[in-house]
């Protein structure tokens, strides 16, 4: 295994997806319809499974990360969509056995075409069966895009172009009801480490800098501790109190070694008491007696 770099990156997938036989799969937060158009022109016409997995938020196409345009122009090359709002990965994946790993988006910067490209590193890996579960987990968990669905984005995105809001930069319930990965296991380092955030802090549980409540909230609603706990909500008739969801959490965690109850606990008061702060779209946590109540809107 050696590293990759810059336009050496390029070159890799170009080679990988010429050899293909049966199956592509790309993986890639930001998606650029002129670069993916180009790296479909490397398969061969002949392989009939490809899929692409993008992130696809609504800011993403607006700051013009990925363009909108990019789902029906996969249609058109006879490609499956998907997407799903708190991806992060970049992976270049040919006929379930070779995969190029690494930080390159698929854009003309992150992959190096024309003058001007980042400098992005990757890798390039054999795939073996427990790689593929874990990759055909992330379409599975993830939202399969139709025309229904591209209408209403559609419909959205036209929408927010008309207001200067930047609170409106996200798509409405009816879109994101629908991404609803099962994750069951946590670990310690994925739920904040205190209560509260301001402008500079490092926060380590979602890998940024705070900056502004926006790009928080943004970054918290698609985060893995906060997914977590909407899917114990909806297994649990969408109300917990906290002594529940305290033992819930303990057991969700894998960390090594497990967290002691009163640091789960404390753990698990920082993430709701962020969640009261940021007004969460998705949550209410109110106390009608002694214990705090976590609901699941309605």
């Amino acid at each position: 295994m050696s590293f990759l770099i810059s336009h050496e990156i390029l070159d890799s997938v170009k080679k990988e997806l010429t050899k293909a036989t049966t199956s592509v799969q790309i993986i890639t937060a930001y998606c650029r319809t002129s670069s993916f158009k180009l790296l479909d022109s490397y398969i061969n016409k002949s392989v009939q499974n490809k899929r692409l997995l993008v992130r696809f938020r609504m800011d993403d196409v607006l700051k013009g990360s990925t363009d909108f345009d990019l789902i029906e122009t996969a249609k058109k090359l006879g490609w499956t969509t998907y997407i799903r709002f708190d991806l992060h990965a970049k992976t270049y994946i040919v006929d379930n056995k070779r995969g190029l790993i690494g930080s390159a988006n698929a854009t003309n910067s992150g992959l190096g075409i024309g003058k001007v490209g980042n400098m992005e590193m990757a890798t390039l890996v054999d795939i073996d069966e427990k790689d593929i579960n874990k990759v055909e987990k992330l379409f599975r968990d993830a939202i399969l895009i139709d025309q229904s669905i591209l209408e209403k984005m559609k419909i959205q995105l036209n929408e927010t172009k008309c207001t200067e809001k930047s609170s409106d930069y996200c798509w409405d319930v009816q879109i994101t009801s629908l991404f609803n990965p099962k994750i069951e296991t946590l670990f310690s380092y994925e739920l904040p480490e205190k209560k509260e955030y301001h402008k500079g802090d490092t926060i380590a549980f979602l890998d940024s800098i705070y900056t502004n409540k926006e790009d928080f909230k943004d970054s918290l609603r698609w985060s893995t501790s906060y997914l977590w706990l909407i899917n114990v909500l909806r297994e649990n008739d969408g109300c917990m109190y906290f002594g529940l969801l305290s033992t819930e959490l303990h057991n969700a965690l894998i960390s090594d070694p497990k967290p002691y109850r009163r640091d789960v606990k404390e753990m698990l008061a920082n993430l709701l008491n962020i969640i009261e702060n940021m007004s969460m779209d998705e949550i209410i946590i109110d106390r009608p007696n002694y214990s705090q109540r976590v609901r699941l809107k309605r």
